[in-house]
């Protein structure tokens, strides 16, 4: 089998990545934050291991760990980036979200009795002007963090192993 690039894996996984998350949304009708999310995850890891599995299988002279994470950092990176496009895109068409949470956290507040309906307002107000910042940095963190892990660990065992 040909060795797929990194470039190309990432932007099939972050669409496989997608039709998961549209599908679990549109189609099974689960909330934003369901426990399906870890099948995204789950696809978001195998991808990474996969392309740096090819690297191990290939005939490249220099399989350090400084390559492998190389190798690695390229598939996250790429992949975190098309899910913050993703997420933009998703969060504003699907205000909904945005605004139950919203809706909660004024409710919450309410219940606390020590703000005034105008502090109330004012804090709706930011958040929704938040919102997106807030949604878009912890996709790009989260992938990002689970990427480096994920890159860290695979390609520390695969640069101490020698190739068959």
């Amino acid at each position: 089998m040909k060795h797929l690039k990194s470039q190309y894996l990432s932007i099939i996984t972050a669409f496989a990545m997608i039709a998961v998350s549209l599908l679990s949304f549109y189609v099974l009708k689960l909330p934003i934050e369901s426990n399906f999310q870890l099948l995204i995850y789950l696809i978001f890891t195998a991808s990474i291991v996969f392309n740096l599995y090819n690297h191990f299988k290939s005939n490249a002279a220099n399989k350090s760990f400084k390559d492998y994470f190389s190798v690695g950092f390229k598939t996250f990176v790429l992949i975190a980036f098309l899910m913050a496009i993703f997420t933009y895109i998703f969060f504003s068409y699907n205000t909904a979200f945005r605004d139950d949470k919203i809706a909660e956290n004024s409710r919450l507040l309410l219940l606390e009795g020590n703000h005034l309906p105008k502090e109330i307002e004012v804090n709706t107000q930011q958040l929704k002007k938040l919102f997106m910042p807030i949604m878009i940095s912890s996709a790009m963190f989260r992938y990002l963090i689970i990427g480096a892990i994920v890159t860290a660990i695979t390609g520390g065992y695969l640069s101490t192993r020698k190739t068959t």
